[in-house]
């Protein structure tokens, strides 16, 4: 092996930093045109990191997540409750109410050692009350609709170009001699046919989705274990929201049919309460059953005993 001077041995040194600089530098231009990118791959890798077996998430990272997910999952549960619950549901959203305060109190407090373990208590009894919640909702689902389900499939049999009353749509009609064979209020089902076919499709496609979500057996022989990971409970607290979101835009499918079924209605509605079409909510809509109208609101994440009391100014 050769030997090298001091002054050798500084110049390689400074050909070392040369190029280590000229790469810091490179890497800031390219950081600096792909800003995006570069965050994006940072917060990867910082996940991933966290997330990893190897790594355990700190007490504070924890309780921070927990706080996150929990409140908005309460605020979900709040309009839900709010629209549907009865006394009993809403007592144990009360309770949960305060343990959620209790554990959000040591969480700015930063005792999150104790925050985490009330946040752990709080989930496992949002478990409990969203099972019921999702129960609710998917008994709701299928009344509203079956609601629809008897005159739609008529209608689709009825109203169609392969329907013998679909042959007289076509032919001259006299007033004076002739009598319609149909009712002329239910002449737009000839064209709304393919429209209700649809909502129903989608309608009972989504409860049935819904329903196999909250009967899956995974999240039962979960739910019979002593201690449940992290990991699973929130699991299981996603999917019975989810549930929920299901059973909601299979709700309104049910309400559109009526909607569409009803169509003769809607400039009545309009009449009666002084609105303009854009302005009409399902409180104003009349083509929407009284008994359904608290469902459309609640589509809506509005709260329907507020909404009443617009019809006081009415």
């Amino acid at each position: 092996m050769p030997n090298i001077s001091r002054e050798g041995i500084q110049i390689l040194r400074m050909k070392d930093y040369r190029k280590y600089y000229q790469d810091i530098f490179m890497l800031r231009n390219t950081c600096m045109k792909h800003k995006r990118l570069a965050q994006a791959i940072f917060i990867a890798v910082i996940v991933g990191v966290a997330v990893h077996p190897g790594f355990s998430v700190s007490p504070a990272v924890k309780s921070n997540q927990d706080y996150a997910f929990t409140l908005e999952t309460m605020r979900s549960l709040r309009i839900m409750v709010a629209n549907f619950g009865t006394q009993e549901i809403k007592d144990r959203y009360d309770n949960l109410m305060k343990l959620f305060q209790e554990a959000g109190e040591r969480y700015y407090g930063q005792n999150f050692t104790d925050s985490a373990l009330k946040f752990k208590k709080l989930k496992l009894d949002l478990i409990s009350l969203l099972d019921t919640m999702d129960d609710l909702y998917l008994k709701r689902t299928k009344e509203i609709l079956d609601s629809t389900s008897k005159e739609t499939f008529g209608s689709i049999i009825e109203y169609s170009k392969q329907s013998g009353l679909g042959q007289y749509f076509k032919k001259p009609f006299d007033p004076l001699k002739d009598k319609k064979p149909y009712e002329s209020e239910k002449y737009h089902l000839f064209h709304d046919r393919e429209k209700i076919e649809n909502y129903l499709r989608e309608g009972y496609r989504k409860y049935e989705r819904a329903k196999n979500i909250y009967q899956n057996p995974d999240i039962a022989m979960m739910r019979k274990k002593n201690t449940l990971t992290p990991k699973n409970i929130n699991y299981i607290i996603q999917q019975f929201t989810y549930v929920i979101q299901l059973c909601r835009e299979a709700k309104q499918n049910g309400i559109e049919i009526h909607k569409v079924m009803k169509i003769n209605e809607l400039g009545k509605s309009l009449i009666k309460y002084n609105i303009s079409h854009r302005s009409i909510v399902p409180i104003y809509d009349d083509r929407i059953p009284q008994e359904y109208k608290v469902d459309a609101n609640d589509n809506l994440n509005l709260i329907h005993s507020f909404e009443m009391k617009k019809l006081d100014n009415r």
